[in-house]
Formats: structure tokens, sequence, C-alpha cells
């Protein structure tokens, strides 16, 4: 049965969510890659939607790590959310100004360490400003908020020698949700100096060909079409990477709403860290 319902809202549905419910964080994951230019927080301060907070996917990692978008300790996450004002009976709604589904990220990150209702802005703030939705350049400090984080779902994070063994002996799937011709060697990464190429025995899905239009998924029939070409069960495990763990958000996020897989993890470090250190890189 689809989740899709379950995880995506419309700008009319946040509209009415928010005249009606008190317990709310809006949490704005808008992400950039470094080729861009870009930067999510000053597109943010630019306009956002009134009221929401924003969620620094590049910020809220190890801080001990020198690899991008690390997963941070419960006690590091915990401390972030708090600062953002979370509280663990809030409703969250994520949305993003992003080309990549961004808030796949943030949504994953909540769901590893234990927090439930979360949903997604179908369509991100442009989809709000065509309804008319409200908007402002104006950051409102936050009270400081009660969350405690869980214990990390460990289950749902995979480091370089858990994914290192898997690619030799193919126990599981290995899914790169870079573009084609990054994983192939024949495109440049976003990061200076970074070789291209993909992990041995790893497939290719590309989060753009899961995104139907930015901050929204393609549709049950669409993603069936995608995804069975992979021969994935409904509860089969399997590893998801990218280039820093961001993009890989998406294929997790589309196996759940489609088929509610909750067995995917992700590969903390992905092509970043695989590339830098020495292991082995395919590239056809």
């Amino acid at each position: 049965m689809s989740n899709f319902k379950k995880i995506f809202i419309n700008a009319n549905q946040l509209k009415k969510i928010i005249e009606e419910e008190d317990n709310l964080m809006i949490f704005d994951a808008s992400f950039f890659l470094p080729n861009t230019g870009i930067s999510a927080e000053k597109e943010y301060n630019k306009e956002h939607i009134k009221n929401s907070v924003f969620f620094d996917i590049d910020l809220i990692s190890d801080p001990n790590d020198k690899l991008p978008h690390m997963f941070p300790s419960k006690e590091i996450f915990t401390d972030h959310m708090q600062k953002l004002g979370l509280n663990n009976n809030d409703n969250v709604i994520i949305y993003d100004n992003s080309p990549l589904l961004s808030s796949a990220r943030c949504w994953f990150m909540l769901r590893y360490f234990g927090h439930e209702k979360i949903r997604i802005l179908e369509g991100g703030i442009n989809k709000w400003k065509a309804i008319g939705g409200e908007t402002s350049n104006k950051v409102n400090p936050k009270q400081k908020g009660n969350f405690v984080a869980k214990e990390e779902n460990n289950e749902l994070v995979a480091k370089i020698d858990k994914v290192s063994a898997i690619s030799t002996s193919q126990s599981i799937k290995i899914l790169d949700a870079r573009s084609y011709e990054r994983f192939s060697g024949k495109g440049n990464e976003p990061r200076p100096g970074l070789k291209s190429g993909h992990i041995p025995n790893s497939l290719n899905l590309p989060a753009n060909h899961l995104i139907s239009t930015p901050s929204n998924l393609k549709n049950n029939n669409e993603l069936k079409k995608i995804i069975s070409q992979f021969k994935i069960s409904k509860n089969e495990k399997f590893i998801a990477t990218c280039g820093s763990g961001v993009s890989a958000c998406v294929i997790a996020l589309a196996f759940y709403c489609l088929m509610d897989n909750q067995n995917v993890s992700i590969y903390d470090g992905s092509w970043t860290e695989w590339a830098t250190k020495g292991y082995p890189i395919d590239e056809n």
C-alpha cells in the first residue's frame, strides 16, 4: 500500500494545518550542490514560508568529521533540534526550494532519530506561493524545544567497511542516486578534485529520475516502472548512496512511499568518502 498520502501534503492542506494545529514545526530543508554557488541559507533569508525554520543540512552533521553530511550522534542532533525549537510532540512539515527534493534528507534524519510525525509539502515553496500562501524574510527566534532523539536506528545507516564488504560479496544491492554521467565516470563531480565513477557492483538509479517537479516524487505508476527493473521486494534490504548522503534519501523516500520498504540504508559518507579513501572505482 502506498504511503504517498501519509507522507505528502499539498499547499491547501498545509494552509488548513497551520490554521488548526498548535504543535507545528515547519522546516525549510533546501540544499544546493557545491558547484551551483547558491546558498540555501541566503535563499531562506530572502524568502521562506512564514514561521518556518531553516534546517541546515550542511550544519546538522558530525562536527568531528571532515566529510560532508556525516550523521551526527543523537546528542548532537538533539542539541540542534532543541535550538531550532522542535518539541517531541510537534507535527513536522518539511519543504524545500531545491532541484533535488532535499526534504527527503530532513525526513530521513528525523525518522532515523525517532521522530514520527513527519510530512513533506508537495512542490515546496513555489506551490505554496501559487495558492497565495504567506511568506516572509524575517527570522523569528524560537524558544528552545524539548525534543530528545531516541537511540540511533543504526540499521538505517551503513558505514564504509560494511559497504565495501557488500560490494565484494554482492549480498545485497547498492543503488547510486547520482547522475549517470557521474556514475559512469564521464562527468565531473560537484566537489573539486573528486574523481567520478562508482562503487563496484553498484547500480545507478538517479534521484532526478524519481522526481516529477522540484520537491515532488513522480506518481505511483511512473515510480513502479522505474523501480521494477531493480527487482527489489517490499521488505528487501539494500543500500542507497550518492555524493554525500543527501540525494540517496530520495531513493529511500521513493521506496518507502511506493511499497512501504523501511529497510533502505543510507551509506554515510557516500561517494565523497569512497573516492577519497582509495577504494576500488569502476567506470562503465
